[in-house]
């Protein structure tokens, strides 16, 4: 090899202009999160390498000073872009634009005016000479404690941006794999350069390498970010969602020990419990909770709490944090605010019981007096007082039928192993027996469903009820077969089909003033078919056939 060629300053060059395509490559990303701390980074390296390159070829002191100090520069600033950089890609723009982290980049800033102003004050370097090294303009010199200090500074900056990346890019998985290896490699050639300068060691101490190593810099940066996609899956992403999910919501939420204590508050949290986070850490959540207690076994429970002046009553919901190896950490804990539900219910019940008593006692009192004046009466008053009894006792019934749906639904949700044929027997022979017409049941004695036996009961009965009541001379046919998990449960009449309004209001789900059923049998239907977790299908084609499948059992977390 022939020493007296520029090889040391032809590879600065090369570096200078790999990272230009570095830059170029990723120009379609500037505007992600950390770009233009990354532009600053490449730009920053690029005018280090050229600059240095431009250094070994120059022998005058003056000029060479001059080039050795840009090359400071590089060294004092390429650390922090880079670590501002990985702060802003990874989603920590909280920190990047934090106060004391401002203060940090006064550090750079001093750093520069020392480097500057080094001939004045020696406190950097000092002896500071050209020599021939390799066929370049080398510089001999003895670097001082500060500017020990000054390089050591650099490379945490490096280090821990790197750390930062690297951990990041490895939480996506086997995904970026490869990726996140280049980028946890690609600062080591670069910076074990700089520090064996430094230290005054290497085959040319005089000449600083790191110039040259940012080519394999430049090669492992541009796998990692240009060959995949890791610019358009950026981590901010990820890391603005996660802390939206906790963070940003309304929804109080606390993060405690396997003991209770409070690790972490949300802001809805810390305004519930009117109390800085900072302050409640390592505390007993319970401590904040007044009288009330939640336990500590990842259940749910319900709490009071004054908060600013007002009651508010909570269900808390509590959900396991384990980590990668499934060791219990600690809790979620969230707070779901029912002051309003707990308030609509009370309201309802004073309604229902309103229903249960005073409507009722005086419909049956007005429905005895329709009877009596109809026996009484002759001719059309007759049948005026008739039609009264009739609509008495319909408003009577469907006032029963739905006592019968509240009763069944504020019960406990016990699940019970049903005989299908035996349960729909009885309802059809009750049914007959009020009603008239004829019922046939065609289910095997031995299909049995585990369910709610209170619920299935109201669902049958309102659909054989259905079809007797208003089809004359019904005759009304009950099948069910199991088909897999599933029992299928088909109620059929020969009588002109539900109506379609009635229908339509049904699958709605709701009733608006122009669109409603005519009563409260088919909502009966629907709700317990939705509760029992089945689906309910409606064939009035020829007559009405009601097909309902039901699991044939149900876990017990789906009963209540």
């Amino acid at each position: 090899m022939n020493l007296d060629l520029p090889w040391l300053a032809l590879g600065s060059f090369a570096s200078g202009i790999g990272s230009l395509y570095l830059l170029a490559q990723l120009r379609t990303h500037w505007d992600k999160p950390g770009a233009r701390w990354f532009v600053a980074t490449i730009v920053t390296q690029t005018g280090w390498c050229f600059s240095y390159g431009a250094a070994l070829l120059v022998f005058d002191p003056t000029l060479r000073l001059a080039l050795e100090m840009v090359s400071w520069l590089g060294i004092i600033w390429i650390g922090f872009c880079f670590l501002s950089f990985a702060l802003g890609y990874t989603g920590r723009t909280n920190v990047l634009e934090s106060g004391w982290y401002r203060g940090v980049a006064v550090l750079p800033l001093v750093e520069t005016a020392l480097v500057v102003t080094n001939p004045l004050h020696t406190v950097v370097w000092q002896g500071f000479r050209v020599v021939p090294a390799a066929g370049s303009a080398g510089a001999e010199y003895a670097v001082l404690p500060v500017g020990l200090l000054t390089i050591i500074v650099a490379m945490l900056f490096v280090s821990f941006g790197t750390l930062l990346v690297f951990d990041t890019v490895v939480s996506y998985g086997p995904l970026y794999r490869r990726e996140a290896l280049a980028v946890g490699l690609s600062p080591i050639p670069p910076g074990a350069a700089v520090l064996l300068w430094a230290g005054g060691v290497g085959p040319v101490p005089a000449v600083n390498l790191t110039t040259l190593l940012f080519l394999p810099h430049v090669a492992l940066d541009l796998y990692a970010f240009v060959r995949s996609d890791m610019f358009e899956f950026h981590p901010a992403t990820r890391r603005a969602g996660e802390r939206a999910a906790i963070h940003d919501i309304a929804t109080p939420v606390a993060i405690v020990d396997e003991q209770g204590r409070v690790v972490n508050l949300n802001p809805a949290a810390e305004g519930m419990l009117a109390i800085d986070k900072y302050e409640a850490l390592t505390e007993p959540l319970n401590d904040f909770l007044g009288d009330d207690d939640i336990a500590t076994d990842g259940g749910s429970s319900r709490v009071s709490i004054e908060a600013g002046g007002r009651h508010r009553e909570f269900k808390i919901r509590q959900t396991a944090l384990r980590d990668e190896a499934g060791t219990q950490l600690g809790y979620t804990v969230v707070f779901q605010d029912i002051t309003d539900e707990i308030r609509r219910e009370r309201r309802l019940e004073v309604l229902n019981r309103f229903l249960r008593h005073n409507v009722r006692n005086e419909s049956v009192v007005i429905q005895a007096r329709a009877e009596l004046l109809a026996a009484e009466l002759d001719g059309d008053h007759a049948d005026y007082a008739s039609t009264i009894e009739q609509s008495v006792s319909r408003l009577v019934d469907s006032g029963q039928k739905a006592r019968t749906l509240a009763e069944a639904g504020a019960g406990d949700a016990a699940l019970e192993s049903v005989a299908l044929a035996d349960l729909t027997a009885e309802v059809v022979a009750t049914a007959r027996e009020e009603y008239g017409g004829s019922a046939a049941v065609e289910i095997s004695d031995d299909l049995q469903l585990t369910t709610q036996p209170a619920l299935l009961e109201i669902l049958l009965t309102n659909l054989i009820e259905n079809a007797l009541q208003h089809v004359p001379d019904a005759v009304v046919t009950v099948t069910a077969t199991a088909e897999g998990d599933d029992v299928v449960l088909t109620v059929s009449d020969n009588g002109p089909g539900v109506p379609d309004h009635e229908l339509g209001v049904l699958e709605r789900g709701r009733e608006t003033d122009l669109n409603h059923g005519s009563g409260i049998g088919l909502w009966l239907v629907r709700w317990t078919a939705t509760t029992l977790e089945g689906d309910l299908d409606f064939d009035t084609s020829d007559g009405t056939t009601v097909t309902v499948r039901l699991p044939t059992e149900r876990a017990a977390a789906e009963a209540g």
